[in-house]
């Protein structure tokens, strides 16, 4: 076939013709139809771009719909707790992780609750997203009880731990990160042609890191933290993400 790149993953892959296709599945190989290649890319396209757009105008105007909701919980945390800056970066970087951000009230709630102790964005994301936590496994997963995640080598995992977790902490090595990112994209594609949501199961202090690394190479695979698992939830093990030498 015509060697070219997947626009939505960044893999190295070839356009074959209909014929050929069994050929390349019975060789191993992911196929996957052109309508579906380009629906995943429009799609993240969107999501991107859904960030981009929200600007402070736009930011505003949600504030002003929210306080004619709740005007005593809007009077409270936007601008005094938390500025409209902060709100708007809050609120981005979860469009960029395709969060829906409708039940704005819970998020303006978790605001005033934590805007105390913390004003960094990422941080005020970590927490939003806990209060989120079972819109958000709905949202991937829909109505199913048993989830079906991606998880990492115990030992990789460590080392992606000590890399990541810990800003003190030498950066994570860029082979390891390249085989990290290549490896995340091959398996969450693999993912999607069986039906699957391709997600990624991450201990809490690196998820916000492990979703930042992988975001370029596998835009569509989301990454839970393990609290953000609903206790009504179970989860069901299956491709294991293993570092070079695991």
């Amino acid at each position: 076939g015509t060697a070219t790149t997947d626009p939505a993953f960044g893999l190295p892959a070839h356009w074959i013709e209909e014929r050929q296709k069994e050929a390349a599945q019975m060789g191993g190989f992911t196929v996957v139809d052109s309508e579906t290649v380009m629906a995943t890319h429009l799609s993240h396209l969107m999501q991107v771009q859904a960030a981009k757009l929200l600007s402070r105008t736009e930011t505003q105007q949600l504030v002003e719909h929210v306080s004619k909701l709740a005007p005593k919980l809007i009077e409270e945390v936007v601008p005094k707790l938390v500025s409209i800056a902060t709100f708007q970066r809050v609120l981005q970087l979860l469009l960029e992780e395709s969060v829906n951000i409708r039940d704005i009230r819970t998020i303006v709630e978790t605001l005033a609750e934590n805007a105390g102790a913390t004003t960094d964005p990422v941080e005020l994301v970590r927490r939003v997203r806990t209060a989120l936590a079972p819109a958000i496994v709905q949202q991937i997963y829909g109505a199913v009880k048993e989830l079906d995640v991606i998880a990492i080598e115990p030992g990789f995992e460590r080392l992606l731990m000590q890399a990541l977790g810990n800003p003190h902490s030498p950066a994570l090595d860029p082979g390891v990160a390249e085989v990290f990112t290549r490896t995340a994209a091959e398996v969450a594609l693999k993912q999607e042609e069986r039906g699957v949501p391709a997600c990624l199961l991450v201990p809490d202090g690196i998820r916000g890191a492990i979703a930042r690394l992988v975001k370029r190479s596998a835009p569509r695979l989301q990454v839970l933290a393990h609290s953000e698992i609903p206790e009504t939830h179970t989860i069901r093990i299956g491709p294991i993400l293993r570092g070079a030498n695991a």
